[in-house]
């Protein structure tokens, strides 16, 4: 650890160094030194793949955002910065693997679950902020990082292939969530719509808008966007809709009792409020008319990947037990299904 750190511009005699719980995907560390605090991280390359297109991603967006922030007036944002190493590379190629560090922002906290409508306003005007200033960068020179991420069709496939290898469907322990998948699909198709015929902007995206990648002051106001490994082209939909499904819920994510699952209303119009005057005037009348149907698109979207992942004998998402991914898939088609229930009131 001490000789890949050092590989890294850090100021001051290296501490200590200690495993933070944060992410599923990184293995992530809090360096100190004699001078400040850093976060180092080994990139788990066998989920991002093209390291060097990622690391160049997230360079250009840190580059950009503080400039970007600075010329809208937007006072309350930082941006990560990434420290280089001592040969001016934003990450190192160790044959334990790949490294990167940024700064540690010890003044600023991250919330797994917000604890009230104020905080869920203040991370969403971030998101907010975060879209709005990234308006002129072109998303085209962007690296895809994950391919198909919210893609659709090429879930609906994933999800067919899986289902072909069942020999009686109908038996099958996921059999009212197999049949659920055609019309949640028709009534969400018009969001992928969007993007596959092009109906609104392509723009730069975070792509995973949960609650903990946004940073808080102490006075509980967004500061700071942070997790950036997704960050590639996509449409608004996506951050809206992961937002809302993973703040507006009124239960976890793997909540068996379906009965706790809803779609919270305020906390929907919270993040709405914050999402909306965070981007100010950036959205279009099309990207608002679908707003509020992208947070269904977005949790079926996961119940499918869930749904996917179970039928094929859990191999991607870790569980606790064996239905562990089943319930996930039923608590977020029920959630789909709930904000499509409101869908009237929340337009």
């Amino acid at each position: 650890m001490i000789e890949i750190i050092d590989q890294f511009s850090v100021q001051g005699a290296i501490k200590s160094y200690e495993r933070l719980e944060r992410g599923h995907i990184n293995d992530t560390f809090k360096v100190v030194t004699t001078d400040q605090e850093y976060l180092f991280q080994k990139i788990n390359h066998k989920i991002f793949k093209d390291v060097s297109g990622m690391m160049r991603n997230i360079q250009r967006i840190t580059d950009h955002l503080p400039a970007a922030y600075d010329r809208l007036g937007i006072t309350s944002q930082e941006a990560l910065q990434l420290i280089k190493t001592h040969r001016l590379e934003n990450y190192v190629h160790h044959e334990e693997g790949y490294f990167r560090m940024f700064d540690f922002k010890s003044h600023l906290k991250s919330l797994d679950v917000p604890e009230s409508e104020e905080q869920i306003f203040e991370g969403a005007k971030s998101y907010g902020f975060f879209l709005r200033a990234l308006n002129d960068f072109n998303p085209s020179d962007l690296s895809v990082t994950l391919a198909d991420f919210h893609n659709l069709d090429y879930r609906i496939r994933n999800f067919k292939e899986a289902k072909a290898k069942i020999k009686n469907v109908k038996s099958h322990s996921a059999a009212d969530q197999i049949a659920m998948v055609t019309l949640l699909t028709q009534q969400l198709l018009p969001v992928w719509n969007l993007d596959a015929l092009s109906l609104v902007r392509k723009r730069v995206t975070h792509n995973d808008t949960k609650f903990n990648n946004v940073l808080l002051n102490q006075l509980n106001k967004g500061c700071c966007v942070i997790d950036l490994d997704t960050v590639m082209p996509g449409i608004v939909h996506y951050d809206f809709g992961d937002g809302i499904r993973s703040t507006a819920c009124t239960a976890a994510e793997d909540e068996s009792d379906l009965q706790w699952v809803s779609l919270d209303r305020n906390r929907f119009f919270a993040f709405k409020e914050g999402y909306l005057e965070g981007a100010k005037d950036e959205l279009d009348a099309t990207e608002i008319q679908f707003l509020p149907l992208s947070g269904a698109y977005m949790a079926f979207i996961m119940g499918l990947r869930f749904l996917t992942d179970y039928m094929e004998g859990n191999t991607y998402y870790k569980i606790d037990h064996p239905n562990h991914n089943l319930d996930r898939c039923k608590n977020q088609f029920k959630l789909s299904q709930d904000i499509l229930h409101q869908l009237n009131d929340l337009k």
